[in-house]
């Protein structure tokens, strides 16, 4: 996980690849994390993307909503809850520039409080990366299965296709039109024309 992920937000840290805001202060139990909307998180990473810069409106909007409909207020009404979650009543981490946009104020966190934010993941967060793993090699070995089933059905199949084959040969009635000269050749008669059978060298000779 990048250093530059975990952001210092206020009283909270905020590691940007989670939903989740964590107190400064490792050691202060006080409370859970707080867990950011869907919404929330896409406002809070596009005001960082955009850092130190102002963001308009209406680029806001975009990256947040996309090319959904939405009101007038409901922009307005996303930064209060925002401001709400991160305690941000003085408004000093999410700054309006009148007529112009906002910003995020805010510091990247240092490496020791970097690492203890790893370390005091939500539980649900520090299992999803073994989920995954684990998912992942479910799948590999249900293709792998899968594979092999395929390969088996389709050697049984050929097995009982050369089967039934031979089977029909085997119980074939014998060609009629065959016989031995005084000479030991085997003929034998096509459209009443007297063919040679050389069978050491599996040769039908037709004169």
């Amino acid at each position: 996980m990048s250093i530059d992920n975990i952001l210092v937000l206020g009283n909270f840290t905020w590691d940007r690849t989670t939903h989740y805001l964590k107190p400064l202060d490792p050691n202060d139990h006080s409370e859970d994390p707080k867990t950011l909307t869907n919404k929330q998180r896409a406002l809070l990473s596009c005001l960082a993307d955009a850092h130190p810069n102002t963001i308009s409106n209406t680029e806001i909007i975009k990256k947040v909503w996309g090319n959904e409909h939405i009101s007038q207020e409901s922009l307005p009404q996303l930064i209060n809850r925002t401001r709400r979650v991160l305690e941000d009543s003085q408004k000093n981490i999410l700054v309006n520039k009148p007529g112009i946009g906002y910003s995020l104020n805010f510091e990247f966190a240092p490496k020791t409080l970097a690492d203890n934010n790893v370390e005091s993941l939500p539980p649900q967060q520090q299992s999803q990366g073994a989920k995954k793993s684990h998912s992942n090699q479910w799948r590999a070995v249900a293709l792998v299965l899968t594979l092999v089933t395929v390969f088996n059905v389709w050697h049984t199949a050929q097995a009982l296709y050369y089967k039934m084959d031979f089977e029909r040969v085997l119980h074939a009635d014998p060609y009629s039109e065959i016989k031995k000269d005084e000479n030991g050749n085997v003929i034998v008669t096509i459209d009443n024309h007297e063919c040679i059978y050389h069978k050491d060298q599996l040769l039908l000779q037709c004169p």
